[in-house]
């Protein structure tokens, strides 16, 4: 199957794949994000001076986006599932995909969609559902890794064979993947919407370990190898290993707690300013960018997975970020960081804990944000 370049993995618009790409622009201009073009976290096109025009339309806005609850963002899948046209088997590839659920053994196992937001980064348009709760930021290199496992996977058509739905095992299977794609998709690109959907049903194997699929209404043989893999998948993988991801451009005011103190970082129309004292545009974002310097180093035992208000009550806070917004439908995202152990820390994004990070690295952030206030 023709393979396109990696270029052109996009759905509208090219979204940054990579740690090391992110961490690159964090303080750079990134073109073409979900949609339109957004600056990087470390980055705000503009002097105060020149963003004063923008200023009190962005404060009202704020206002508004500041009262947005901390839940986790709606996707798409089910729509799509429910409402889109069957797609034809085999007609589609990596790159054409807007969307997977996986449910193993009647259990949704991972869920990954195109979610698009004027407030999100170029690299931050796909959201997990399953399980992060859309709470983590993508891998896109390593999700279009496993798109091309389903839409490489090689099936043969079973009509000419006297089998039934129920011998075939698909009667009773509660073994799927759902696929979204759009399908005018090019070299170029294509639209972000998906216009086709495939529902494959995965029953019994064969004697050769191929595993029977149903589709259309119709019975395939899929490969063993590739069925298995899809339904082996580790949403861990598929994660870039970064806490969270805000552009300055969304931000009305960041406040940091160290246990130490409170410190704030706010962006006035003619002004950068730590607390009340003004600063250099230089300054003020470095230290923005530092604030998304502590990564993701593993995930936290699935037993140990907590969520709301009360999660971690028993666990030292560390650390916390806030971020307001200053767009309307942009959500409040509070970072809390706890003690784990003399290794890690845990860190709870609105109210949902998944990831461990390094203790180590959290407490040189402290420490560089407790300095940069130090000085006035």
């Amino acid at each position: 199957m023709m393979r396109f370049d990696k270029g052109k993995r996009r759905p509208a618009a090219r979204c940054a794949a990579g740690l090391a790409v992110v961490v690159l622009t964090l303080g750079g201009m990134l073109s073409g994000g979900c949609g339109q073009a957004e600056s990087a976290p470390g980055e705000k096109t503009g002097s105060p001076e020149q963003q004063k025009e923008t200023g009190t339309e962005e404060a009202k806005s704020g206002e508004r986006g500041q009262a947005e609850e901390a839940k986790p963002e709606e996707n798409s899948l089910s729509r799509w599932e429910a409402a889109l046209a069957e797609g034809e088997p085999g007609a589609f590839t990596a790159e054409a995909m807007r969307g997977v659920s996986v449910v193993r053994d009647g259990e949704a196992c991972f869920a990954v969609s195109y979610e698009p937001r004027t407030y999100k980064n170029s690299y931050d348009c796909w959201a997990i559902s399953v399980p992060y709760q859309s709470m983590a930021v993508v891998d896109t290199e390593a999700m279009y890794a496993y798109f091309g496992i389903l839409a490489d996977m090689e099936l043969t058509p079973v009509e000419d064979m006297d089998i039934t739905r129920e011998q075939a095992g698909v009667e009773d299977s509660t073994d799927t993947v759902f696929v979204a794609y759009y399908s005018g998709q090019t070299m170029e690109g294509g639209q972000a919407e998906p216009d086709r959907g495939i529902l494959f049903r995965f029953g019994g194997e064969d004697a050769q370990g191929h595993r029977y699929v149903e589709a259309l209404g119709r019975l395939w043989l899929a490969d063993g190898s590739s069925a298995a893999k899809l339904f082996d998948v580790d949403p861990y993988a598929c994660v870039l290993k970064m806490v969270g991801v805000v552009s300055v451009e969304t931000v009305s005011k960041v406040t940091v707690d160290t246990g130490a103190g409170q410190y704030e970082m706010r962006i006035e129309p003619e002004a950068f300013l730590f607390g009340e004292r003004a600063v250099e545009s230089e300054d003020f974002y470095a230290l923005y960018t530092a604030l998304m310097s502590v990564f993701v180093e593993k995930e936290l035992p699935r037993e140990e997975w907590e969520e709301g208000e009360t999660a971690s009550a028993d666990r030292e806070l560390l650390m916390s970020i806030t971020y307001e917004r200053n767009m309307e439908g942009a959500p409040k995202i509070t970072q809390k960081y706890f003690a784990y152990d003399e290794t890690y820390a845990a860190v709870q994004v609105n109210g949902r804990t998944f990831f461990l990070v390094s203790r180590e690295a959290l407490m040189q952030l402290r420490e560089r944000v407790e300095d940069a206030f130090s000085v006035f």
